[in-house]
């Protein structure tokens, strides 16, 4: 009897273990019942699907299955890094009951809620039952492409580039350019280079039309988009051209200065404006010399205050010379990881002036003067207020107004539900100004315009078509003109 004590003793441990090991699988299948039930055990998901028909808009679809009275389907979907979601519900067909087709088309085609072509767009579906049983999908990635064209691409490390029509060369050309301005551009900001980028490539003016934010009421015929850039997306839209690469290259550097800031409303204009410049790899002379006039005519303006571009097209040019030149000093003087400092410290909340003493150790002032000696102007010193002049009439001019007046792009567009209403604002890229201005004598100087429009938005660039200058242009260039033939002049005299 002794003997077949451990026998038994055994076998109770064995019937012990066997029972726990029920008990326990017992307790992981009722555990798990209640979320197999939740995510609708009668609920079949037969498909789902999105379909771009950009510019208008998309469409969802779902088709489902149950025996169960679907209450109602939700798409929730999250568009490029806005950092918000948003939610519809599709429209319900339930007349073939098991069978349910729910439908849901979101319009894009306002300024309110405008999604670039290219963005990633993630998407889910949440399915309720009207016993309150419901189903979630699994989240699905989509790009919002422009539905008018079949695009290829070209993928060259995290730089995608759209395109259609026999210009793979163009594509892989501006693929190489981007990668180029990524290896320069990210130390200089310290943004992150990895986070895909997709460059939607046009091919003329007429498919680009479409494809961009009206930026005004009241836009110039000549005024040509050749890119824009939206940060929050990380989608550029450029124009194939002479100027491509320089336009990807500015955009996308948009891109990065957002980033490392944490956005791009944290950026002045003229940082913001001048290190897309500094990161333009085509760049021209022809912001240089808006800027050498405006500094022989007493012109600059304060970098404090480039909050917006300057109504004038003119001034607008120099306002581009000037970031650029600003951002030249500062990188050449204190180097390009002080310039990563400043973006990240604006990208914490604090502005530019404190931000300014924090890495340089000087606010804007100083760095306005420091700038202004490294390139030969005067020091700028604040107006003091002084009394209101007196309003005297003009008399009626006796020539004709051959520039039209900049307009406001302020937007009266309502809210809509279920969007964000911080949508971002889209960055234009400035048009190339290639053509040499020779100052020239000529009766018809006063017919060489340009038109611009009004920019209020940080981080936006517009500039006039290309190798134009206005009435003002032509003035100074008479100045010039006369300076040098008054110079002869003196020479004669003095023989």
């Amino acid at each position: 009897m002794p003997a077949s004590y451990p026998q038994i003793f055994t076998s109770k441990i064995r019937i012990f273990v066997i029972a726990a090991l029920v008990l326990f699988a017992f307790g992981l299948i009722s555990s798990a019942s209640p979320a197999h039930a939740q995510s609708g055990e009668t609920i079949i998901v037969n498909s789902s699907s999105v379909e771009s028909q950009f510019p208008e808009g998309m469409t969802f679809t779902l088709d489902v299955e149950s025996d169960l009275r679907i209450e109602d389907v939700r798409v929730t979907f999250e568009i490029g890094d806005r950092g918000t979601t948003q939610y519809a519900y599709l429209e319900l067909d339930q007349t073939t009951r098991p069978l349910v087709n729910g439908e849901l088309f979101h319009r894009t085609n306002s300024r309110d809620r405008y999604i670039p072509p290219g963005t990633s767009i993630k998407y889910w579906f949440e399915i309720t039952a009207d016993n309150g049983e419901s189903l979630i999908t699994e989240p699905e990635h989509f790009r919002f492409d422009d539905a008018r064209y079949e695009w290829e691409e070209v993928t060259l490390g995290p730089v995608t580039i759209l395109y259609h029509g026999p210009v793979r060369t163009r594509a892989e050309r501006l693929a190489e350019a981007a990668i180029e301005s990524l290896e320069i551009m990210g130390p200089v900001t310290g943004a992150d280079t990895e986070t895909p980028i997709v460059m939607t490539l046009y091919n003329n003016n007429a498919e680009m039309i479409e494809a961009v934010v009206a930026r005004s009421l009241a836009t110039s015929r000549e005024l040509i988009t050749e890119g824009q850039a939206f940060d929050s997306e990380s989608v550029v839209l450029v124009l194939a051209g002479r100027s491509d690469i320089g336009t990807a290259t500015h955009e996308m550097t948009h891109i990065l200065v957002a980033r490392a800031a944490n956005s791009s409303g944290a950026v002045p204009l003229w940082l913001n404006e001048g290190l897309a410049e500094f990161g333009n790899l085509d760049q021209t002379v022809s912001y240089e010399r808006f800027l050498e006039w405006a500094e022989g005519t007493d012109r600059l303006i304060p970098l404090k205050g480039l909050r917006s571009f300057p109504g004038d097209p003119n001034l607008t040019l120099v306002a581009y010379g000037q970031g650029r030149s600003a951002v030249k000093y500062m990188i050449d003087e204190y180097g390009e990881g002080k310039m990563a400092e400043l973006l990240a410290t604006l990208g914490t909340g604090i502005g530019i002036d404190g931000a300014l003493e924090v890495v340089y150790g000087f606010g804007i002032d100083g760095l306005e003067n420091l700038w202004r000696e490294s390139i030969g102007a005067e020091p700028y010193v604040e107006a003091t207020p002084g009394p209101t002049p007196t309003v005297v009439a003009e008399p009626t001019p006796e020539y004709k107004l051959l520039t039209s007046p900049p307009e406001s792009s302020n937007s009266d567009s309502e809210d809509v539900a279920n969007e964000d209403p911080d949508l971002p604002e889209p960055t234009v890229a400035p048009l190339s100004v290639d053509e040499e201005i020779e100052p020239a004598l000529d009766e018809n100087i006063a017919d060489l315009a340009v038109e611009g429009e009004e920019e209020t938005s940080s981080g936006t660039c517009s500039a006039p078509v290309a190798g134009s200058v206005d009435g003002t242009s032509g003035a100074w260039l008479l100045v010039v003109v006369g300076l040098a033939a008054g110079g002869r002049y003196r020479a004669r005299k003095n023989r």
